[in-house]
């Protein structure tokens, strides 16, 4: 890239009409760059453009940089803000990876959804994240390493570096006799990152010296593919998926696939969820422990946060409820929302036609959840039916059975939230009731 600041900030201006712009700035050689060139292009509003640091506390001379960060956005009239963070997850994941999560979530609770956040990744970053993909075993969309402009929670995130080599923005900072800070953690090579840019990368760029140019390349290729891959998993999904909005697959539909787009299917409807993807091999397993169980069981598989079980013909793909008290009840005297123990909540709304009458709740009307032994007799029935049998003929999965709101008056079930309500619950001609709905916030 022979002009490559110009392209940088022309880049950057176009994607950015509009909202404020937030250069997640770190102090180092990268991110100072990034900042000094945008800050004295003349081509951004005083008020447009933002430095935010993040103070991990990792560190002993933290401190010193947050107040570095400070006094250099302060010399370029640059809005400054620092956030600290704690980092959690340090044991489970990693520091760097816990530190980056830590970091990214704590930019994005603090921009707006019409701002865009930069980063300063290079060419050199995006080889190194290839190559430690590719010692990971990834396929391509982990290949394809960082895009250039992707979503950051509601805003937009974008790496306007991506092509510029770590040479020339090290150029770029001596030419402007920049000052930045040198963070002694990045020369420990018991990081995976730090070892390869130390130790193995030097032999590489030795015999090739545009490896990382090349290797950018490979990972465009990859994000090329990744995208084919993703336009062919909507277009099955379109067959295999039955409910988008409670995240259900049709196995039959899946199985008819090649094994291939079976597990492209699942990837994508992952992604459109906003789900974890699972490793090659639970993937697998997925389709060969749990599509393909015998259709009397109900076999579940988990990752990273995901549930998924099979009822019948679908997948159910779920996190995990958590802690839930069956047998808590909640009195009803009056049509009030009711925050349940799982993050539901349970509210009102009138009706003429099937509900609860004001003289129900009068009555003591109780909330509460399935014990085993429960009758209903429903609207339109001559007869009592058992709950348990009620449940099958409505198809409700087994692990939802427990969660489903009864509402009773005195020991008499009248109301399976969602699903039915007895006899007792019909209004008359010109009657005003209360029907329940189940919000998920």
């Amino acid at each position: 890239m022979r002009d490559w600041p110009q392209s940088v900030v022309e880049q950057v201006v176009e994607a950015c009409a509009g909202g404020s712009v937030w250069i997640a700035y770190s102090g180092g050689v990268d991110s100072h760059v990034l900042l000094h060139l945008l800050a004295t292009s003349g081509q951004f509003p005083t008020e447009q453009l933002h430095a935010i640091h993040v103070d991990h506390g990792l560190s002993g001379q933290s401190g010193q940089w947050a107040e570095h960060c400070q006094q250099i956005a302060a010399d370029l009239t640059v809005d400054y803000d620092c956030i600290k963070v704690t980092v959690k997850g340090i044991a489970d994941h990693g520091i760097e990876s816990a530190a980056r999560q830590a970091r990214y979530g704590a930019i994005a609770d603090h921009v707006l959804p019409q701002d865009t956040v930069l980063t300063a990744q290079h060419q050199n970053d995006q080889a190194e994240t290839l190559l430690l993909q590719l010692l990971r075993g990834a396929g391509p969309k982990g290949l394809a390493a960082m895009p250039i402009q992707s979503s950051l929670a509601d805003a937009q995130l974008l790496r306007p570096l991506l092509d510029v080599t770590q040479a020339q923005i090290v150029a770029y900072a001596r030419q402007h006799q920049l000052q930045w800070i040198e963070d002694p953690s990045n020369r420990d090579v018991q990081f995976n990152r730090n070892y390869l840019r130390h130790q193995l990368w030097p032999v590489l760029t030795e015999r090739w010296p545009q490896a990382s140019e090349v290797l950018s390349r490979s990972a465009r290729h990859c994000a090329e593919y990744d995208a084919l891959a993703y336009d062919l998993g909507v277009l099955d999904l379109q067959t295999v998926i039955v409910e988008d909005e409670t995240r259900q697959l049709a196995i039959s539909a899946l199985m008819l696939l090649s094994t291939q787009r079976q597990r492209n299917a699942i990837r994508t409807a992952l992604q459109q969820w906003d789900m974890p993807l699972p490793s090659q091999r639970v993937l697998q397993a997925l389709i060969d422990e749990v599509c393909l169980a015998e259709q009397d069981r109900v076999p579940m598989l988990s990752w990273f946060g995901v549930e998924v079980r099979r009822f019948q013909d679908k997948l159910f793909f779920d996190f995990p409820i958590g802690e839930w008290d069956h047998e808590a009840s909640y009195d009803c005297s009056e049509p009030n929302p009711i925050a349940l123990a799982d993050g539901r909540v349970l509210d009102w709304v009138e009706t003429d036609m099937v509900g609860i009458r004001p003289a129900q709740f009068e009555q003591g009307l109780i909330l509460s959840f399935r014990q085993g032994g429960e009758s209903i007799q429903l609207v339109g029935h001559a007869h009592h039916k058992s709950l348990k049998h009620l449940y099958q003929e409505w198809a409700i999965p087994p692990w939802e059975r427990m969660h489903v709101p009864l509402l009773f008056v005195g020991d008499e079930l009248i109301g399976v939230v969602g699903y039915g309500y007895s006899q007792h619950c019909v209004l008359s001609e010109g009657e005003q009731g209360y029907l329940p709905l189940i919000k998920t916030v």
